[in-house]
């Protein structure tokens, strides 16, 4: 809900606020630097509760339109039992942004990669936390999204994404989750 919210903020303060197209706009060689706000609707089959995080992303624009982005969040989760048991997940992924009309103030991105996701889980006992499970599984990812420049060097941006998790790097039981994010950038050097 909290996700949702900052979304539709981030739209209106886009709107509202609207950066000359001569400053704001991917530049090429720039690093991107943002954070975010994440809200995940998890897998019926994974049996964990669909809750909020936070993630990190560094981006490397080699061409306005070009990009390999680096991230990381955050979502610590519940079983959907009521069992009390605590589920973190952290996930890592590599991926290329394609920038449609990357010379504006609007810029629509298509994104596609694949990373890891470690799954923790673990139950409060009377002699502290016990962990349950512990691993490491491969995912892909798709998604898409828009940045609204409000100057030359910070943007919002929203997105959504289809997450597959591979568990035990089997594709037969292939977990696919979805995950929307808003946040802020801030779009550094290049020309």
């Amino acid at each position: 809900m909290r996700a949702i919210a900052l979304g539709t903020a981030a739209i209106l303060a886009a709107l509202l606020l609207p950066a000359s197209p001569a400053q704001a706009a991917m530049r090429d060689n720039s690093i991107e630097l943002g954070a975010y706000l994440t809200h995940a609707n998890f897998d019926n089959e994974s049996n964990i509760e669909d809750d909020e995080g936070l993630g990190a992303r560094l981006g490397i624009v080699f061409e306005r339109e070009h990009e390999l982005e680096f991230t990381a969040d955050f979502i610590p989760t519940h079983d959907e039992f009521g069992l009390g048991l605590d589920v973190d997940l952290t996930t890592f992924k590599v991926g290329y942004i394609y920038n449609f009309a990357a010379g504006g103030p609007v810029s629509p991105l298509l994104t596609v990669g694949g990373g890891m996701q470690r799954l923790q889980v673990s139950e409060e006992t009377v002699f502290g936390s016990e962990e349950i499970t512990d691993e490491t599984d491969p995912l892909a990812y798709a998604g898409l999204g828009v940045r609204f420049f409000l100057g030359p060097v910070l943007n919002i941006r929203v997105e959504g994404q289809a997450v597959a998790v591979f568990p035990d790097g089997d594709t037969d039981d292939t977990l696919v989750d979805g995950l929307f994010s808003a946040g802020v950038g801030f779009l550094l050097g290049g020309h």
